[in-house]
């Protein structure tokens, strides 16, 4: 019986696919947490804004109202800088997840090439075995012809 019985094309191509598929889920979940970031950084941005005005009209004078507006503005804003940390964090989370999948999916492609890889040197050398018993075979049966 041969050595290379079945060819691993179909299933290196399949886990090429997963591969890619992998990377590509990992590169969208990495450009979202970044997005998460930018977002994050704004708010916060825009908080540190809004308490320095808050603070430089303080020292101006304002209305009892606008004090109370300033605050549900602060309070609003602290809430959603919470929200969008959340964010950032679960989906830290979503793009190393992603990371370990794509990572698990590379390594199942490099062992599988490895594998095809050693079928082939196998079959290449069974092969030059057959050709080599064949070629000694030849050389016996023409030998024996000049004997004769």
């Amino acid at each position: 019986m041969s050595p290379k019985p079945f060819s691993l094309d179909t299933v290196l191509k399949l886990r090429k696919q997963q591969e890619d598929l992998a990377q590509e889920q990992f590169i969208q979940a990495k450009h979202s947490a970044e997005r998460a970031a930018v977002a994050l950084e704004t708010a916060k941005q825009n908080l540190q804004i809004l308490v320095r005005t808050f603070e430089k009209k303080q020292k101006i004078g304002m209305l009892g109202l606008e004090v109370g507006r300033f605050e549900e503005r602060i309070v609003y804003s602290k809430t959603e800088l919470q929200v969008l940390s959340n964010t950032l964090e679960k989906k830290n989370e979503i793009a190393q997840k992603k990371r370990t999948v794509l990572l698990q999916k590379a390594k199942e492609h490099k062992i599988l090439t490895t594998l095809k890889e050693q079928q082939n040197k196998t079959w290449k050398d069974y092969l030059d075995k057959k050709e080599a018993a064949m070629l000694d075979e030849i050389a016996i049966l023409h030998h024996d012809r000049k004997i004769s």
